[in-house]
């Protein structure tokens, strides 16, 4: 009995190690030297503008600032994605909001990656990480 519940913990602590992680929420990262808490959203309008909504809080005296990347691709068949635009900000201070607009000229399937890196004196960089798509019908 002892060897089939250690057979049956192995195999789920293998499946555990070896599943692919998948980001597909904001709030997902690696974070806690620089950052206390962040949001990000990716939404697009019936007339075709992305809009993707970027906030950081870090910690007074702590947190000096961030570089933000944002890159929105449009689906082309099924598994091929094109990019329609590539930004990257840069600011500075321990707290960052904002919404980005962008008109898209085609209809379709839009995916949407930001990265956060977040930098301070607490650490190493935080690097937070969010993608998602949405239609544009």
């Amino acid at each position: 009995m002892k060897r089939k519940i250690g057979l049956i913990l192995g195999c789920i602590f293998l499946l555990a190690a070896i599943a692919p992680t998948v980001v597909f929420a904001s709030n997902t990262s690696l974070y806690n030297n620089n950052t206390n808490s962040n949001y990000t959203s990716f939404t697009i309008t019936d007339t075709g503008e992305a809009r993707v909504a970027c906030e950081y809080f870090g910690y007074a005296d702590i947190t000096t600032g961030a570089t933000i990347t944002i890159k929105i691709e449009k689906r082309n068949f099924l598994l091929f994605w094109s990019d329609v635009i590539e930004e990257t900000t840069v600011v500075t201070g321990e707290s960052y909001y904002n919404v980005f607009r962008y008109q898209l000229s085609d209809t379709g399937t839009y995916r949407c990656k930001v990265t956060y890196t977040i930098s301070g004196t607490g650490g190493a960089d935080d690097v937070i990480t969010f993608e998602d798509t949405a239609k544009y019908s």
